[in-house]
């Protein structure tokens, strides 16, 4: 008979001893809690984030101004003060818009190329004004919602606390 050697006492968090038993997977941000699965729709969300709608609901409103994100749905009270879109919103106004300004442009001096550069100039500039401004505001709620589905930051919960 084979004797054993005797099992050596670890913390309740400690992986097994035993030979082929796997460690714990390591956690990471975007890792579900521990009290339920990922129930967060990320198309969902970012739909209801760019429609500048509370992720969470889809009722109250995400923007208390133009840009400004509402700290609290005032529906919901979920919380939305741990957003964090920095510059994401820009970048994508700005490829978006670009690309369409310079579409744009091209296709003018295609179509009519007898019209004079400062017309087409001023009508392009104006036209990629208003696109940014309609752009910016649609981009960030998605960025917003996208967090809000991915609980990126802050939003995993009471739970998760601030990555």
């Amino acid at each position: 008979m084979v004797d054993t050697p005797r099992k050596r006492q670890f913390p309740e968090d400690a992986a097994t001893t035993e030979p082929g038993a796997l460690a714990p997977a390591p956690t990471s941000p975007r890792t579900p809690p521990a009290d339920g699965p990922m129930d967060r729709d990320l198309a969902v969300a970012v739909g209801r984030g760019l429609m500048g709608r509370c992720p969470n609901c889809g009722k109250g409103a995400m923007f208390r101004g133009y840009l400004s994100v509402s700290p609290r749905c005032p529906v919901c009270g979920e919380d939305l003060s741990f957003q964090r879109a920095d510059d994401a919103p820009a970048f994508v106004t700005l490829l978006v818009v670009c690309f369409v300004g310079g579409a744009g442009v091209l296709a003018s001096d295609v179509a009519s190329p007898q019209t004079p550069l400062l017309a087409v100039a001023l009508f392009w500039l104006v036209v990629t004004a208003v696109a940014s401004l309609l752009v910016l505001r649609l981009t960030k709620g998605a960025v917003v919602g996208y967090q809000w589905a991915l609980r990126m930051h802050g939003f995993a919960g009471p739970k998760g606390g601030r990555a």
